[in-house]
């Protein structure tokens, strides 16, 4: 019985390896299936199925980049991105560092500690100016990134687009809170100034 289970238990991760692969598909219209490691400005860099060793193509031989989770990146002269079969926008030369943008969009929250804490300090004028310039000018750590893929995450392009949107959007979101919890205590400090105006 064990025999059977250790046999049944190879088979099937024999076969979710072979299923869980990346897609190169060359211009002749031959696919690859391999895992793409970095896709660099002149090449990609790839392992080939059931291979240890570590290749490169260079980009003009290649068409489309299928990665596993469904990413799809298309080389030509004019790049465009799918995310998940959405169809995307023309991104130019460097195609993963706008993908990484796009995806820092959509998935980076690690700002909020910085952007609510400022929100509260900013009620105490001028002292909250101290919190809003230390959170705004400290980019995002490693751990608040959310990011949802590891593998593009190894791909220096993609990595310097997630990270510097990251950062713009978390100095963006502590700048908005220092205005609105500003504009609440000096909006207070009005109303209690005409208050006690009128009782004069």
């Amino acid at each position: 019985m064990r025999k059977i289970f250790a046999v049944l238990l190879l088979l099937f991760t024999g076969l979710s390896s072979v299923v869980a692969q990346d897609i190169i598909t060359l211009k002749s219209g031959n696919e690859l299936k391999a895992r793409i490691l970095r896709l660099n400005p002149k090449d990609v860099t790839f392992i080939p199925e059931n291979k240890s060793d570590t290749l490169s193509m260079a980009r003009n031989e290649i068409t489309k980049l299928l990665y596993q989770g469904g990413t799809v990146i298309y080389l030509s002269e004019e790049e465009r991105i799918t995310f998940n079969n959405e169809p995307g926008s023309d991104t130019g030369s460097d195609s993963l560092y706008i993908l990484g943008e796009k995806d820092a969009i959509r998935f980076y929250k690690g700002y909020k500690p910085a952007a609510t804490g400022t929100l509260i300090c900013s009620i105490f004028i001028p002292w909250g100016l101290i919190p809003a310039i230390a959170c705004s000018s400290s980019p995002p750590l490693i751990n608040s990134l959310d990011f949802r893929n590891n593998k593009l995450m190894e791909n220096p392009g993609y990595y310097k687009g997630y990270t510097d949107k990251a950062f713009k959007i978390k100095k963006k979101k502590v700048w908005q809170n220092f205005a609105i919890g500003s504009g609440i205590t000096v909006g207070y400090y009005i109303l209690m100034a005409g208050v006690l105006f009128s009782m004069l």
